[in-house]
């Protein structure tokens, strides 16, 4: 009978499909991920002891560029500082921040101190944290991709 190797047909093709268009394990990092790529001029720096905060002085030639492969480096004044690579972790704050990571064997959810990031249009908040301190510098967009 023709029937049942027609069906194994059918739920192997049916597995297959599946594989390829099933759960993504993103969690929407993919779009964040394209948003947070390009190049990225400080432009606001706010740093805190709580519980008071201070507006401070920017370089204005500190570059942030975020590689679309993983890589973040950091320019001042033209030049290279540092490379490293970067991935980003949603926080669920629910305030559309994700957890910037440097390092893969921290948990950055269960520290008492780390660095966020938002991107919302071309304006891009890092906000790094420790137990009483606290510094927040905003960038805004030079140009897209990398």
């Amino acid at each position: 009978m023709m029937i049942k190797p027609m069906k194994k047909y059918l739920i192997a093709l049916f597995c297959l499909c599946f594989l390829f268009t099933g759960c993504s394990s993103d969690d929407g990092l993919s779009s964040v991920k394209k948003s947070v790529v390009g190049s990225w001029q400080l432009v606001e720096r706010i740093d805190g002891f709580y519980p008071s905060t201070q507006s401070m002085p920017v370089n204005t030639n500190y570059i942030m560029e975020f590689r679309s492969d993983g890589i973040v480096v950091t320019i001042v004044d033209g030049e290279q500082i540092s490379e490293m690579p970067y991935w980003l972790k949603p926080t669920n704050q629910g305030d559309d921040s994700y957890y910037l990571c440097y390092d893969p064997d921290i948990d950055y959810s269960q520290s008492t101190g780390g660095t966020t990031l938002r991107v919302e249009g071309d304006k891009l908040t890092i906000h790094s944290y420790g137990c009483f301190a606290s510094t927040i510098c905003v960038y805004r967009r030079l140009k897209v991709g990398m």
